[in-house]
């Protein structure tokens, strides 16, 4: 091959030349400007340096080394594009799983938070209701205690005006309390000085056929009521007395 080469006289540079158009006949010389600017060595005196079989295998080698960093260059560009995707679409997933999982603890939070004040609104509203149902119910007994104290007032009014006009009330009252007195004894009777000369009049209608009676006036007395005194006890039928007694039988009766 050597012997073929050499009786032509065909250059290495020649052999390697391409037929090429003159727009890429200028693009293969801008090649081989920068080849030669980078290896600070011509291409046609590293051609002539060597054979024609270490020129192409320095090329094939070149050529094997240029294609092996550029798909190493694209492997790795093209591994980070799919490693880059693969953990954007790991990373949104696990995101996506760890936002759900912390919604759902907060809305069970949440649930269970509304769930406890609610319980706790009832229970205040029944605490409220039961509180008032106990009020209503004191203010009922109380109202009635004072619409009946205020009746048995008016009440006390109408019995006393009524004592005034009609005397025989007092006598009437006089003579029931004259049968918790034993027969026989002295008695002397406390009244109003303005019914005594009432009563003195109607003294006759007193007196046992073995008692003695003494009409004493005083003044402490009100009208339609009297005060007995015996050596054996006293008989309260002061009008006041027998009121107070009243209202103890009814207050007791209402509560």
């Amino acid at each position: 091959m050597s012997k073929v080469l050499k009786s032509h006289k065909i250059s290495v540079l020649e052999l390697l030349t391409p037929d090429l158009s003159p727009t890429e006949e200028e693009s293969f010389k801008s090649i081989l400007k920068d080849l030669e600017e980078n290896r600070g060595v011509s291409i046609k005196e590293e051609i002539n340096a060597l054979s024609p079989e270490e020129l192409l295998e320095e090329r094939l080698k070149e050529g094997f080394e240029k294609g092996y960093q550029e798909g190493l260059d694209l492997g790795k560009t093209e591994g980070f594009k799919q490693g880059y995707q693969e953990g954007l679409d790991k990373g949104y997933k696990e995101g996506k799983e760890k936002a759900e999982q912390e919604l759902k603890a907060k809305y069970k939070e949440l649930e269970e938070a509304l769930k406890k004040d609610f319980e706790n609104k009832v229970k205040e509203v029944s605490q409220f209701l039961q509180k008032l149902e106990e009020e209503t119910k004191t203010l009922v007994l109380n109202l009635d205690k004072e619409v009946l104290t205020l009746a048995l007032k008016i009440a006390q009014k109408i019995v006393l005006k009524e004592i005034n006009i009609d005397k025989e009330t007092t006598l009437n009252v006089i003579k029931e309390a004259l049968n918790y007195v034993a027969e026989g004894i002295e008695i002397n009777l406390k009244v109003n000085p303005e019914e005594l000369s009432f009563l003195q009049e109607k003294l006759s209608q007193l007196i046992g056929p073995s008692s003695k009676i003494n009409l004493i006036p005083d003044p402490t007395i009100s009208k339609g009521g009297v005060f007995i005194e015996t050596a054996l006890g006293v008989v309260d039928a002061t009008i006041e007395k027998r009121w107070e007694r009243l209202l103890q039988g009814i207050f007791k009766d209402e509560g």
